[in-house]
């Protein structure tokens, strides 16, 4: 299939569906510090451990996973109540901008589900004549010599109930990394003490 013809067919299962965006579904929440960089680097840590980072950017405070593939939608999606099943991969983006003296993250998690069977039975219907090329078979179907076609993927929501979750995550080692500024840790300070004590002094704490 041509890349022109899967892009419309991916478009037109969307709109068939219902669930086409006209933008990300942000989820966004103050954070309790006002040093941006901070905010940042801290959410940046937090996907790290949980997705592979596609693509992050400092200066403009935005970053994005790797679509990751998982079992099945998160309960009380859209997609649920539409019985959809095959295979289902999320997209987390994240944004850190400041408004006013306030710095904000505004995250969200897109839902995908691959559809390249709705879209090969879509091409099918509307073929103008035989000479066109049919549309090879997947990987997990596809006869011997045959070539695999290639995966059509449709977004069918976002998923808030994640996207909230990674901003509580945020904003918890946010306030960890608060609570502790400013005081060495207990190495640091067992550290001191030693070094003191060479120096014949009597360290109190």
């Amino acid at each position: 299939m041509k890349p022109t013809q899967l892009l419309l067919l991916a478009a037109a299962l969307a709109v068939f569906a219902g669930c086409q965006n006209g933008g990300r579904a942000w989820q966004r929440q103050a954070m309790p510090v006002g040093d941006r960089p901070q905010v940042f680097q801290t959410a940046l840590a937090v996907l790290e451990e949980h997705f592979e980072i596609a693509d992050s950017n400092i200066v403009r405070g935005t970053m994005e996973t790797k679509p990751q593939i998982f079992d099945g939608p998160r309960g009380g999606t859209l997609a649920d109540l539409r019985g959809a099943g095959g295979a289902w991969r999320r997209t987390v983006f994240v944004e850190v901008d400041r408004d006013g003296l306030t710095v904000v993250a505004a995250v969200a998690v897109r839902l995908e589900r691959e559809a390249t069977d709705a879209a090969v039975a879509q091409s099918e219907t509307v073929r103008t004549g035989p000479s066109e090329e049919l549309p090879p078979l997947p990987d997990r179907e596809r006869p011997i010599g045959g070539r695999a076609r290639d995966v059509v993927w449709v977004e069918v929501g976002y998923d808030d109930a994640l996207a909230r979750e990674l901003l509580g995550m945020i904003t918890s080692r946010l306030r960890r990394l608060e609570d502790t500024e400013g005081f060495p840790e207990l190495d640091s300070v067992r550290k001191m003490a030693d070094e003191m004590r060479r120096m014949g002094g009597s360290p109190e704490f």
